[in-house]
Formats: structure tokens, sequence, C-alpha cells
């Protein structure tokens, strides 16, 4: 025997006294002392090698003791590794502190036989014992995945769930299997493993390894509908949550794991659940629109309710179209994939739009009835969209809010035209001379004419009325400012100017404490009219300047053609102070085309005043 093996392997320990008596092995494999048992094994290994490397056996009755030491000791080994793996085998049946000191000492076991492998690839083969290496680890390993296996296959349904699908219960019992395994490695099993073994991992790479075969092949067939979603539903949102529910989570990466399902298996079942899905929203949305459209065409009035009347059609809306939103975004895992079945809100609306139109264009006595309700409708959808963009693209969001946003116009011009039809002789007075000399008359004048107007929006639904009554305080002050802007009189002396300033403040207070009290809720459109007068009063034309400066900030689409328009009530103000203002504003045009699409919804004025 070589000099380096004979150092490696036979080290003399030195000696002791009292040493107390050493089990047999047989006494330690009965004691299941797995340990113990295998490092005697290995001692009779060493010794064996020794041996057969040292030439001992030339003789005949040497090579016969050699061969029969060898027989015995595999006989042995073979003993002491079924022991071993029946104990590894009971992994998951542990239910006591000493079944799992039991387990852990067939782990070390195991470990210390790995040990043992390693030393030995020092060497060359032929220096080598012949069943060197055992390869242990390995061979405990390839057990654990065959009890998986079996445990799966084995796996039960639980008798007081009543499940109609085969298919159903057949995930549901390897569910129920792998998640109740799981735990029992976590609770019991991981702590006889050193940690970096990471036992927990591997048993869980087993299970969802298992899981997934069984998955694939059901995947493999043509399903109907409803399997379709379970398989589905398994695959983004059940068994996630398994492995995110309390302890498993805090020991298993699940994103080491492979996905349960390839994509080119779950792209199709996508593909169909998404059709479905398709269908089952625009019958559903179009079951409520064809409702209405019943409805109206046979005269009907909607339902009042404290003498308001009152349509559902907008909850029936949302809550079907959010609905089958969630469950798309639940089954198919992310809300981006969700996103293709949101189109059918823009089909939706389209249609819808067109029921409108035919409604507006009708003579019938339920007209305005129904276009009150439909309101309602509008402005809930927007706002609910508005609330959700999130589950919108950008182009479909567009889209359903220009749709909603012309359909709200037409219903808003539908209750205001014959009102501005009266009230158009009095808006000539603003900014005439007569207006100079009595603002407040006018103002009031014009108010007057209002109310009779806006009495019979008073009892209308709340939020009809203020989306109504905001609208017309805007277009209320849109004539205003424009009939101011037509310049009938031109306020050359300071006097005059601080006048119409002061006129100009006194007709916002009342004309925004008309609307709030009515209804509206366009705070902002109170400081307008005060903005602008403080123009008028302004002579400097530097101060003219950053005053701009100022107003352009807040009103982006305040253009070089309203201001044209107001500083030339201004008498005073020489052309070329005009020419030298307007061209010192015109490089802040840019941020008004920048900030345009930010306003379309939200706070833009002088975009709807129409000036020469």
């Amino acid at each position: 025997m070589t000099k380096k093996i004979k150092e490696i392997f036979f080290k003399r320990p030195p000696k002791k006294n009292n040493i107390p008596a050493v089990l047999t092995l047989k006494q330690n494999l009965e004691a299941c002392h797995f340990v113990d048992a295998g490092k005697q094994l290995i001692t009779r290994e060493d010794r064996l090698f020794e041996l057969k490397q040292d030439g001992i056996g030339s003789k005949m009755k040497l090579m016969e003791e050699e061969e029969d030491s060898e027989a015995r000791l595999a006989k042995d080994y073979e003993d002491w590794m079924k022991l071993v793996m029946q104990t590894l085998e009971n992994s998951l049946d542990l239910q006591s502190p000493e079944k799992q000191e039991l387990l852990k000492e067939a782990v070390q076991a195991i470990l210390q036989e790995e040990e043992q492998d390693m030393r030995w690839e020092r060497f060359q083969e032929k220096e080598r014992p012949p069943w060197r290496p055992r390869r242990c680890k390995q061979n405990h390993e390839a057990l654990l995945e065959r009890l998986v296996r079996r445990r799966m296959e084995e796996a039960q349904l639980d008798s007081s769930v009543e499940i109609k699908s085969s298919l159903q219960q057949s995930i549901i019992c390897h569910a129920k299997r792998l998640k109740e395994d799981l735990l029992k490695v976590v609770t019991w099993v991981s702590s006889c493993y050193p940690e970096q073994m990471n036992v927990c991992q591997f048993y869980a790479t087993l299970y969802h390894k298992t899981f997934s075969a069984r998955l694939r092949e059901v995947a493999e067939y043509t399903l109907c509908d409803e399997d379709c979603i379970l398989l589905l539903q398994w695959v983004n949102q059940e068994y996630p949550n398994i492995l995110n529910s309390e302890k498993i989570k805090d020991v298993i990466d699940h994103t080491k794991l492979d996905p349960l399902l390839p994509e080119d298996m779950i792209a199709p079942l996508e593909e169909q659940f998404l059709i479905t899905k398709e269908m089952e929203l625009s019958t559903c949305l179009h079951k409520i629109l064809d409702r209405e459209e019943t409805a109206w065409k046979e005269g009907e009035l909607p339902q009042l309710r404290d003498q308001v009347y009152c349509c559902d059609q907008a909850i029936d809306i949302i809550e079907c179209f959010h609905k089958h939103v969630e469950c798309a975004q639940k089954v198919l895992g992310k809300e981006a994939k969700a996103q293709r079945i949101i189109c059918q809100m823009r089909h939706f609306l389209t249609d819808y739009k067109t029921f409108h139109d035919k409604v507006m264009r009708s003579r019938q006595t339920n007209t305005e009835a129904v276009l009150m309700v439909n309101l309602s409708c509008l402005i809930q959808c927007r706002d609910y969209i508005t609330k959700n963009a999130h589950l919108f693209s950008e182009d479909i969001k567009t889209d359903c809010l220009s749709l909603l946003a012309t359909m709200t116009r037409s219903s808003h011009c539908y209750f205001t035209s014959d009102m501005h039809k009266e009230l158009k002789d009095l808006y000539r007075k603003v900014g005439s001379r007569e207006w100079l000399k009595d603002g407040e008359g006018v103002c009031e004048e014009l108010l007057a004419k209002l109310d009779r107007h806006i009495q019979k929006f008073i009892n209308w639904d709340k939020m009809c009325c203020q989306e109504l009554l905001g609208g017309m305080h805007k277009e209320f002050l849109t004539e205003y400012v424009r009939k101011m802007m037509k310049q009938k009189v031109k306020l050359s002396k300071k006097a005059q100017q601080q006048m119409a300033a002061s006129l100009l403040c006194i007709n916002s207070e009342h004309i925004h404490t008309y609307f709030t009290a009515a209804g509206s809720n366009l705070d902002w459109l109170k400081d307008i009219l005060p903005n602008l007068a403080g123009l008028l009063t302004l002579q400097d034309p530097d101060s003219i300047k950053l005053e701009l400066v100022t107003l352009m900030d807040l009103y982006p689409d305040l253009s070089k053609r309203h201001i044209s328009a107001w500083l030339r009530l201004k008498g005073n103000l020489s052309p070329s102070d005009l020419k030298m203002i307007l061209k010192t504003i015109t490089c802040n045009q840019n941020q008004f085309s920048e900030k345009q699409d930010s306003l379309q919804f939200s706070r833009s004025f002088f975009s709807t005043v129409r000036v020469k």
C-alpha cells in the first residue's frame, strides 16, 4: 500500500484508558445508530483495502479469508443501506421528535458516506476499492423523487368537497397533497438536514415538476371553456397562492422554479379564454343597451325616485365591465394580458352613441327624460374610466373618453340651446356703453333670465345637475368674455379702465355666487374675470408683460389672438407697445401646445372663446 493512502486512512489515535464498550454493528443497526454503524463499515472497508494493497492475500488461505471479509462487508452494507433508505422513505410521515432524530441519523449517515466517496476521488480509479464511489447522496435524491411521485399519484380527493369536473378533481387533489407535504417538509423535515442542503427548495422542485407534468398532460387535450379557465386559474393564481402561503414562502424561492406550463402550451389556452371573455362581455353590455333602447321605443319613462328620474344602467354597465376585466386579470395573472377584452368598452360606447343620436333626433314624449338618465350614465362611465385609467391602454382610454365627451356635449346642447337663443340679445349689452354705465344691471338682467331656464334642472339627479350647471357656468363666462373682446368701447382713460375692471370683478362675484348656489362645482372659474380685469388697470408695458406671463402659466390656452383682442380695449396703449408686448409673449406659445393635451378634460377655458 502506498505511503500516501496509509497516511490518509490509517492515522492511529492516541491510546485512552477506560474506553467504554463499543456496540457491535448489529447492535448499532438495531438501535438505529446509522452514523456509528456507517463508521464501522468504513473502518472495515479501509482495513480490507489495506490488506489487498499490501498483497497479504497471496496465499490461498488468506485469499479465501479476504473474499469472506468482502462478502460479509457487502452483506452488512446492504443491511445498513436498507434501514437508512427505509427511514428516508418515511420522511413525510414524521409526527414526533423521536422520528425526527431517526431521520437526522439517516441524513448524517448519507453525508458521511458522501465524504468517504470524496476522499477516494483523490486517487486514480485503479487505486480505489472497486465499490467506490457508492453515490449514497445520489441514491438519496432519487429515492425522494420516487417518494414524491408516488405520493402525488396516491393523492385522494377530499370527499367533503363537491366538485363536478373530473379535471378539477384531479388538479385539486394533487395541489392539496403538494401543499400539505411542503408544509410537512417545512415543519418536520427541514430541521433534520444541514441548512446548506436547502432541502425545502429540493422538495419544492420535485413537487413542482410532478405537478407540472400532470398539468402538461391535461393541456395537450382540447379543453372545454370551463376546464380551460380552471387550468389557467391554477397556473396563474391558485398555485402561486400556495407558494406564497404562510410558512412556505419564507423557505422556498419560487423564482427558481420553471413555469408550470411552457409558453407554447399556455398561449392557446389564453387565446381560447380571451375569445370567450370578449364574447361574454360584449353580450352582457349589449343586453343592457338593448333593454334601454326597447324601453325608449315603447315610450317608457325612467323610474322615479324621490321625484327624480333614475336609471341603473350605469351601475349595470360598470359592474358588468369591471367583473369581466377583474376575472381576466386574475385568470391570466397580468393586467397587460387582460387589456384585450377592454376593447369591448369602445365597441359598446360606439353602439351606445348610435342609440343616443337616435334619441336626440326623436320627438317622443319620453326623449327628455331618457336623455337626462343617459347623461347620468355617461358621467358615471367617464368617472369610472378616469379613476381606473390603469386598466386601459392609452388609445382605448382616449377613444372611450372622446365618445363620452361627444355624447355629453350633445346632451348639454339639447338642454341649453333654447336658453342661449333667449339670452342672445342680452349678451350684446356686455362690453357696450350701456354696460359701462350700468354693468351690474346688465349682469342681473342676464342672470334673472337665465334663472327661469335653470329652475327646471333643480330637481334633476344631483350628478346630472352638477354636470349641466357646470357646463352652463363655463359657457356663460365664455360668452361674456367673447363679447368683451369685441371692443365695442375703447377705454382710453385710466378712470374708465379702473371702472371697467371694478365692474368685471363685481360681475364675476355675482355670476360665481349664482352658479355655485345652483349647483356648479367649477370653483376655478371665479378667477377668470378678475385676472383679466387686472390687465386693464396696468399702465406700464413691462408690467403688462409680466402679468401676461403669469396668466399664460395659469391658462396655457390663452393665445396671442385673445391677448391682442383684450389689450385693444385699452385705448391708451400705443400700437408700438402692443406690438412689442405681443412679440414678447409669442415665445410662450410652445408651452400652450405642450399643455394642450392635459387640458382636454380639465381647466381649458380660452380655447372655447372664439375671437377674430
